[in-house]
């Protein structure tokens, strides 16, 4: 441009010097911000296509008439560059150009650079558009970004959904039923290019925090994180992992959980090891054939029983957490164990000292010494629920003592089952819990398999020589079960009929379908009575399991009839 100007037009020295000045700035500003390919290319571009456009017209007026060049010439009286460089959330590199003689301005972008032929592959777009039609509930444009080898892995379910029919169902799935101003809102976001990607400003994957809202409003528990990449080849949908948020917080708990869990996984993936070494040895040694077989049914024994021991330990945290630990209304309302109300706590008291409806039995014998039941106030409904799950527990009694017999002298004689039983008495599941989990441990580590393949003592005589009652020597039904079974049935029923037709302390009438009311609001308000009605529960789980344990002949009523069943069974 210096030699043009200077030796073969000198006519135009002043101009021809004016566009190597644009020229210099162009270069100048193209270096402002090197590492974004993207937008030096632009700026260059953009500055390009005005210096081109200038130069022609000025060309042309020189051409056309010499008289007439001062005022033909592309003049630009009016021109300034701003630079300004945002380095924070978004970097950008933005240019103002002002002419009076000319304010058009021509924007080359990066797609064009890329052939016809090539479609740009841009992972965010893909995304962003799959949520877009989600929100719709437009399954079918939705479907259109994904591809047809697509897996998608959503955390919600045990199993990935692989291809586009199953992910066509995920889809349909997650937008039938639900309301039209639910939507999912992505958050933050970030993305990478790839290697493979090939175009100028294409890219494969992409990541997002995400949550939902409804009318507005961010919808509780719905929070996530999602990982998306794109085929290469068809610019489509391949790969998506969702992690979805846990309704449940365990808080610190978490951390107990994993330090009880961690180990035990540990020692069923050395168990995994050794087994498939052994069977690797086992193999080349077909004399060794049953013994391998052995190997592996025990193997299996063993994880089942891992398993088994981290899922009690888990849920005797979780109950600890939830029930007794976690912050005030959350998860469950209530106050917990450490911020108790006043009233609360009173209503503890009162149902203790009516515990079984002892109390009232001696005052209806004229017995006082103790004070009258009706100094104890307390609402039937929750003096019932209270009582009823009370019976039940005081049935487990005799069951855990059979099941002791189960267990192996090492282990199994450090378990006092009548201790964790009395504990369990007021404090129900946070006592049995990790009572369970130990006992599974124990049988873990002492146990052997009959041909009923039910599981046997080492040494049961050793371990049972003190023990009074049948129960804990032969692990068989005595008298000690009739007694409970009686004791508890009792109890059990006068317990529902206390709760329909007890004393109401106001001295108000309420009929059965305003005393289930009252207790369900209190399950929206108490968290004693949201723990006694989880301990109904987890007591019938414990009826179901253990009966069919002790006695594999037991009838499927005995076992699934709940409270009843059990009392039966002991009865009998």
């Amino acid at each position: 441009l210096l030699s043009f100007s200077t030796t073969k037009h000198k006519t135009h020295n002043k101009d021809s010097r004016y566009l190597l000045l644009l020229l210099l700035v162009m270069v100048v500003h193209a270096r402002v911000k090197p590492s974004s390919s993207v937008t030096r290319f632009n700026v260059v571009a953009r500055r390009t296509t005005t210096f081109t456009r200038c130069y022609h017209h000025h060309h042309q007026s020189h051409v056309s008439s010499s008289s007439s060049r001062a005022s033909s010439k592309c003049k630009i009286r009016e021109t300034s560059f701003r630079f300004t460089t945002k380095r924070g959330k978004d970097d950008d590199v933005s240019m103002t150009t002002k002419s009076s003689a000319m304010e058009e301005t021509t924007t080359l972008s990066a797609s064009s650079s890329l052939s016809s032929s090539e479609t740009r592959r841009d992972a965010e777009a893909v995304v962003r558009g799959m949520y877009d039609a989600i929100n719709k509930r437009d399954v079918t444009k939705a479907l259109t970004f994904v591809d047809d080898d697509i897996v998608y892995e959503d955390f919600n379910f045990p199993e990935p959904f692989r291809g586009k029919a199953r992910v066509k169902k995920l889809f349909e799935e997650s937008c039938t039923g639900i309301p039209d101003d639910l939507d999912f809102i992505i958050e933050r976001s970030t993305t990478s290019s790839s290697s493979e990607a090939g175009g100028l400003g294409e890219s494969l994957t992409f990541g997002c925090t995400w949550h939902v809202e409804i009318a507005g409003e961010p919808f509780p528990n719905a929070r996530g994180a999602s990982f998306y990449e794109i085929s290469k080849e068809s610019g489509k949908l391949i790969y998506a992992r969702d992690v979805v948020e846990s309704p449940m917080k365990l808080g610190e708990a978490s951390f107990s959980i994993i330090r009880v869990v961690a180990p035990l996984v540990k020692e069923q993936i050395l168990a995994e090891k050794q087994k498939k070494e052994n069977n690797k040895k086992n193999d080349n040694e077909s004399s060794d054939e049953g013994s391998a077989k052995g190997e592996m049914t025990t193997s299996s024994s063993d994880n089942n029983n891992a398993l088994e021991i981290a899922g009690l330990w888990a849920a005797a945290a979780a109950y600890w957490y939830v029930l007794l630990l976690s912050p005030p209304f959350s998860p469950v309302p209530g106050y917990p164990g450490w911020a108790i109300t006043p009233e609360s706590l009173q209503d503890v008291i009162n149902s203790s000292v009516q515990f079984f409806f002892i109390l009232q039995g001696m005052n209806e014998a004229g017995i006082t010494f103790a004070g009258l039941a009706t100094d104890f106030p307390v609402q039937p409904e929750t003096l019932g629920v209270f009582n009823f799950a009370e019976a039940f527990v005081f049935m487990l009694f005799p069951v855990l003592l059979m099941d002791k017999t189960k267990l192996g002298k090492e282990k199994g004689g450090d378990l006092k089952t009548t201790t964790f039983w009395s504990i369990s008495m007021f404090l129900t599941n946070a006592t049995l819990l990790p009572y369970f989990a130990t006992r599974a441990k124990s049988i873990g580590e002492n146990r052997k398999e009959n041909e009923m393949s039910a599981y046997v003592s080492d040494d049961a005589g050793v371990i049972n020589e003190d023990a009074k009652t049948r129960e804990g020597r032969e692990g068989k039904k005595g008298l000690l079960s009739k007694g409970f079974g009686v004791y508890g049935l009792l109890v059990g029923v006068y317990s529902l009929w206390y709760f329909a037709n007890g004393y109401v302390p106001s001295g108000e009438e309420r009929d059965l379908a305003e005393r289930w009311t009252y207790y369900v609001q209190t399950l929206h308000e108490d968290r004693v009575s949201v723990a006694f009605t989880c301990d109904i529960v987890l007591f019938y789980l414990w009826q179901i399991y253990f009966t069919k344990k002790v006695d594999p002949t037991c009838s499927a009523i005995d076992r699934f009839l709940p409270f009843f069943g059990l009392a039966g069974w002991l009865i009998k």
